[in-house]
């Protein structure tokens, strides 16, 4: 979608690991939920993704792939609040994954990744 449509994706993850690092009133926060796999309360994952909207769209991109959200309903909920009108959802796409195959892909990942949340404890959390 990306290569061939020229949707912009914005990652949630990427977003919120992003924010950790930028010294915001929201970073330490971040960091704590991260670390201890819950899921970041959904004012602060949604609102980023606003601001990444609308910083692309203000630069003239318009289609958005957005990765890793909403994770459940309390975050569909949220989008409805934050984002609202501002930017119409066509469609949601919803993998399907054994728990078994997932956490095997994810430890893989944390081999190399240095994310603090790839380990058997973070994964079983979300």
């Amino acid at each position: 979608m990306v290569r061939d449509y020229g949707f912009v994706h914005l990652s949630a993850g990427d977003l919120l690991r992003a924010e950790q690092g930028s010294g915001s009133k929201d970073a330490e926060l971040i960091n704590n939920y991260i670390k201890e796999g819950k899921i970041v309360p959904v004012e602060i994952t949604a609102g980023l993704l606003r601001k990444a909207i609308e910083a692309q769209f203000n630069a003239g991109r318009g289609l958005f792939l957005v990765d890793g959200f909403p994770r459940n309903i309390e975050n569909e909920n949220g989008w409805n609040r934050i984002v609202g009108s501002y930017a119409e959802v066509a469609f949601c796409l919803f993998f399907d994954c054994p728990e078994d195959v997932m956490e095997k892909r994810l430890l893989k990942r944390g081999e190399t990744s240095g994310r603090v949340d790839d380990n058997a404890e973070a994964i079983k959390k979300r």
